[in-house]
């Protein structure tokens, strides 16, 4: 399976568009079935799943034009061109962490407890996704020769021995799914606090990209010796140490003023 996954006639259908477009149903269906296991409105999940995706895939969009502006100011036809790849995952993730943000305060609902639901799906898509980018190129890995080396294309179509850095990003988040999937099942039992496994995959995705990122050779933007992307991981990475903090601290203290006011 190359770039392309079917063409008929004039229509071509990528291997990028359909391995992102069946994460985004398959993180969507599990967003879903997550808000019926936990009880919520499984509408008003789906709805805020909907508005965070498509201010993550104009985010994204915005800030990889933005990264290779050099080419899109000569190629402008290009720019809403989504066929062979183009979404900057970081800009992704913080633009529609800002649309989930807005539609909970919107809609009155508990930021938190959204986040967790989304948080499962969105590290399954991921997983899938990542394929498609692998199969049409991009985020391609370093050459390289051993055990690690894959015969891979990059962007452009050469094909080299390389690191295959879409498929360890995209295991890496299939075993995010999984921990959260265990945690969430032990969520009600154990009582977690709301948001603890949206922080927590944002620290394991946020640190496992920041070293993943070191095995890639596709052109972006460097801040000394690091990707702009690695910056962000780093931030991202912090912030979900003190969310975790914050919410732990808080679940506590809630759990003691209960315990208070029950008591005789």
């Amino acid at each position: 399976m190359g770039p392309t996954i079917l063409q008929l006639g004039r229509l071509t259908i990528s291997s990028y568009a359909a391995f992102v477009g069946l994460g985004i149903v398959l993180g969507l269906a599990v967003a879903y079935l997550e808000s019926r296991w936990r009880g919520a409105d499984s509408l008003a999940t789906l709805d805020a799943a909907l508005w965070s995706l498509v201010c993550g895939v104009v985010g994204g969009r915005v800030v990889y034009v933005a990264i290779y502006w050099p080419y899109f100011s000569t190629h402008p036809r290009q720019i809403f061109s989504l066929s062979q790849g183009g979404l900057a995952f970081q800009g992704a993730f913080v633009a529609g962490l800002l649309g989930l943000l807005a539609y909970s305060l919107w809609n009155r609902r508990s930021f938190w407890e959204m986040a967790d639901i989304v948080a499962v799906g969105l590290a399954l898509g991921q997983a899938v996704g990542w394929i498609g980018c692998m199969l049409a190129g991009c985020g391609y890995g370093l050459a390289t020769r051993g055990f690690l080396a894959y015969d891979l294309r990059d962007i452009y179509g050469i094909l080299a021995y390389r690191y295959p850095t879409q498929a360890m990003i995209s295991v890496l988040n299939l075993a995010i799914f999984l921990v959260l999937l265990i945690l969430t099942r032990i969520g009600l039992r154990r009582r977690l606090a709301p948001g603890t496994l949206a922080a927590l995959y944002l620290a394991l995705n946020s640190a496992g990209l920041f070293f993943l990122e070191f095995l890639r050779a596709d052109e972006t933007l460097y801040l000394g010796t690091l990707r702009w992307s690695q910056i962000v991981e780093v931030v991202e990475f912090v912030a979900a140490l003190l969310a975790l903090m914050f919410l732990r601290t808080r679940h506590r203290r809630a759990a003691a003023s209960e315990l208070a006011v029950s008591s005789p």
